[in-house]
């Protein structure tokens, strides 16, 4: 049962999920916001990495020189990733009918970049609770290997304690790049995926992922689902990342908000 092996592991993985045409529509859309050919959706936010930032590094393409593009869901096109019926019929079974969608990301991970996402838990992020009603969800748009940066998890560790967290001892750090201290990375597995494969994962489990040691771009998609009927420990606090709004990006996918965390969709 996937829901067995997800609560046991904290994370599942589903191959071939994601059709070939709605990954190249994603990935289109990726390259046309980054070239400019169309601009960013309301309250979408397109991250550069910190050394492109800095001018450290000039990247190759404007697509280089991009991390990641956070709260996609105002997108028309790559909306579609959270609409996706296949997709939340997995969520569904995992943690229930009445579904949230938030935290939305286009993932890209060039070259030459310190491009590492630490060791983390993403409960961190969230006002909601428990741990149990959310999960992440995080598709593959291309082949992700060992080489390029594939995510890494350490199976179980969903069961622990909310570790604290904290920049890590890098030279360039990725802004909300934490990560957490003192765990034993030993069992850590890595995830290898073909396009369309997705990973479901606990909120708890402490995941990351490595440098891209390719020329190419690693390119990925997530989302966090909760259910709707989860406690809101901020007590509705509108926290705001720069000029966006984390909670803009929330969106009822399927079933009942009974505690209106969408009214304003």
């Amino acid at each position: 049962m996937m829901r067995d092996e997800y609560f046991e592991n904290g994370y599942v993985v589903r191959r071939g999920l994601l059709p070939a045409d709605l990954i190249a529509e994603l990935n289109q859309r990726f390259a046309d916001v980054a070239d400019g050919v169309c601009e960013p959706a309301e309250n979408m936010q397109v991250v550069r990495n910190v050394e492109v930032a800095k001018g450290l590094v000039t990247p190759k393409t404007k697509a280089h020189g991009i991390s990641k593009m956070n709260f996609v869901q105002a997108d028309p096109v790559l909306r579609k990733y959270s609409a996706f019926a296949p997709l939340l019929n997995q969520v569904e079974q995992l943690i229930g009918p009445d579904l949230i969608s938030m935290n939305s990301m286009y993932l890209n991970k060039p070259p030459h970049v310190d491009g590492r996402h630490p060791l983390h838990q993403d409960l961190i992020y969230f006002p909601f609770r428990p741990a149990d009603s959310i999960v992440g969800v995080w598709s593959a748009l291309e082949p992700i290997t060992r080489e390029n940066g594939c995510l890494v998890m350490i199976p179980g560790s969903h069961k622990g304690e909310t570790h604290d967290h904290d920049y890590p001892d890098w030279e360039h750090k990725n802004h909300l790049f934490l990560g957490v201290k003192g765990v034993d990375t030993s069992a850590r597995v890595h995830i290898e995926m073909e396009a369309g494969d997705t990973v479901f994962f606990h909120s708890n489990i402490i995941h990351g992922s490595g440098f891209n040691k390719t020329e190419g771009l690693r390119r990925a998609i997530a989302i966090h689902f909760a259910n709707a009927r989860c406690e809101d420990i901020w007590g509705g606090h509108k926290h705001t990342l720069d000029k966006y709004c984390p909670r803009d990006d929330y969106r009822l996918v399927r079933g009942e908000d009974p505690h209106d965390y969408v009214t304003h969709h």
